[in-house]
This record gives C-alpha cells, sequence and structure tokens, in this order.
C-alpha cells in the first residue's frame, strides 16, 4: 500500500487508516486479529481507535482498545501507527465536557493499559472543551507528550478556529501542537443539518487553515456509509443515508460514477479522492469483512 509521511512528524503512515469502532461488538477477538493481520500483509499501519468505543452499550467498557490490545501483544509493537483518542463525553451525560486535565489524565492511562503498550503515536482530543482556555488544554498534553507516553498530538471535531488558537498558543510557547484534526469528510457532500451538533466537516476555512500549516486530516466517515457504493450497486439506502446525503451536489458526483463498471470500482474511487487533495488526508474505514478490506486497501496499491 502506499505510504505518506505525515506534515510535522516523522510518522510514515499507510494511505488507509483502519477504523475500528465495533471492534469487540459486532466484531469478535478472532475476526479483529484477522482482519489487522490482513491489514499489515497489504502494506497497513495506521489503526484508529478511542477509549470511548464500546461503550454506547451496556457491559464491558473499552472493547476496541482492548481487542486491539490483545492482536498488539503479539506482534511487533513498532510495526503500528497507533491512533486513540480520550475527552468524549459520557452517554448517560452528553452535555458534560470531559475535557479537563484531570479526566484526559485517566483517559490516558486507562487507555495504554488496553491496548497493552506504553505509548500512543498519535493522540487525540475527541472533542473539544471550548469553555476551557486552549492554553490549559495544551499545557496537558504537552505533559503527556514530555512524559515518553504520547509521540504526537491530534484533535478530532476541533473547529479550524480552536485548532490555530490551539496551534499558535503551542508554537508561541514552546509546547507541542495539533498535526492532525480528525473530521467528518468524503467525496459525498453532507447536509449539515442531518449531522450530530458537535461534528465538523471539512469546509473552506479548514482548507485554508491545512494548507497554511500543513495540518493533516484524518477523515471519519469517509466512505459516507457507502452512499454512492450502494447506489450503484442498486440496492436501497437507509432513512438517514437519504437524510444525511441526498442534494444536488451528490447527484452530479454520482452521475460522473456512471462510467466505472464495478461497485467496487466506486469503493476505491471515493477512497482515492483523498489522495487527490491539496492536503494530507487519511481516510479512516472499518471493515465487515475481510473481502471489504482487500476491496478497499486496493485503492491504493
Amino acid at each position: 500500500m502506499r505510504t505518506v509521511r505525515l506534515s510535522h512528524t516523522d510518522l510514515v503512515v499507510s494511505r488507509l487508516c483502519m477504523g475500528t469502532a465495533q471492534y469487540g461488538l459486532t466484531i469478535p477477538q478472532k475476526q479483529v486479529d484477522a482482519q489487522l493481520d490482513l491489514f499489515l500483509e497489504h502494506g497497513g499501519n495506521f489503526v484508529d481507535t478511542a477509549h470511548v468505543y464500546s461503550n454506547w452499550e451496556t457491559g464491558e467498557r473499552n472493547r476496541s482498545e482492548k481487542a486491539i490490545g490483545r492482536w498488539l501483544k503479539r506482534r511487533r509493537r513498532s510495526d503500528l501507527i497507533l491512533c486513540t483518542k480520550g475527552g468524549h463525553f459520557d452517554f448517560d451525560a452528553p452535555d458534560v465536557s470531559r475535557v479537563t486535565p484531570e479526566q484526559l489524565t485517566m483517559d490516558l492511562a486507562e487507555s495504554l493499559d488496553c491496548l497493552q503498550t506504553d505509548y500512543i503515536d498519535l493522540y487525540m482530543l475527541h472533542r473539544d472543551n471550548p469553555s476551557l482556555p486552549v492554553s490549559e488544554i495544551m499545557d496537558c498534553l504537552d505533559g503527556f507528550v514530555r512524559s515518553g507516553h504520547v509521540r504526537y498530538l491530534a484533535c478530532s471535531n476541533w473547529t479550524a478556529a480552536r485548532t490555530a488558537e490551539a496551534n499558535q498558543y503551542a508554537n508561541a510557547h514552546g509546547k507541542t501542537p495539533f498535526v492532525v484534526n480528525e473530521l467528518l469528510w468524503s467525496m459525498a457532500q453532507p447536509n449539515r443539518e442531518a449531522l450530530p451538533r458537535d461534528y465538523v466537516v471539512m469546509d473552506e476555512e479548514m482548507m485554508q487553515l491545512g494548507l497554511h500549516t500543513e495540518l493533516n486530516f484524518m477523515c471519519f466517515t469517509s466512505l459516507a456509509k457507502g452512499y454512492f457504493t450502494r447506489r450503484f450497486a442498486g440496492r436501497p439506502l437507509s432513512d438517514e443515508q437519504r437524510r444525511t446525503y441526498d442534494n444536488l451536489a451528490n447527484e452530479q458526483r454520482f452521475l460522473l460514477m456512471q462510467k466505472l463498471e464495478t461497485a467496487a470500482q466506486v469503493t476505491q474511487e471515493s477512497l482515492r479522492y483523498f489522495e487527490r487533495q491539496p492536503v494530507t488526508a487519511i481516510p479512516v474505514t472499518a471493515f465487515s469483512s475481510l473481502e471489504q478490506l482487500t476491496e478497499c486497501v486496493g485503492a491504493f496499491e
């Protein structure tokens, strides 16, 4: 698989990042192991998880990180560029931010334990806390880097303005800046009113920030939940897919895909879209089967 070096880092990552939100839930350990092994065989090395993954269900907590940790314990740690996230709100208190130094310190310690590793390559804040000055947040995160438990910092669902403010503070005070923002981005243009209110999407302001500062991007829901692929294959769309992606812009983009021959080519074209961007953009994609994984990896081979 083709790779790219993330700007402002020495991280050389695969052009496709493995999404793992369902690890330990709909994807059991045996399938987790098979997916990650096959991903590495194809040259993949970039894996995205979060401390909160699985916590929307009852029962065991942090199942994704634990499943990856069990797999990682039997492999060479250096083979993987591992991203995990902290600071997500509790699902029983969604309006209470957990982006505080105390909560983040606890989340990082628990993530290291679940993942059975002593360092995270890319540690990401899952959400922002606009009520907290960026100085308090960046000072805390810089401590994680100085401790050796984190190599680089990232954010997710931070606006362009807050990301710029945080990095300006970090650069002015000798602290570690964010090198990645993970946001919702796909070839399909979303209807903003259909998205959760705390999601940040790629827009012109964010693109300009990326161009001017070489900020890298990771892109969740990078295949728009199969919107174009399902339409090409004649499969029915869910109400959520129609509500989120039915619009004139996507009709025009879908017409351009009619020249393709198979649904697999539509999927691969949707992923290669990111490689053509003027900023470094890495799609994050989860897989329900090994066949789907092989199909998506093929976009970058």
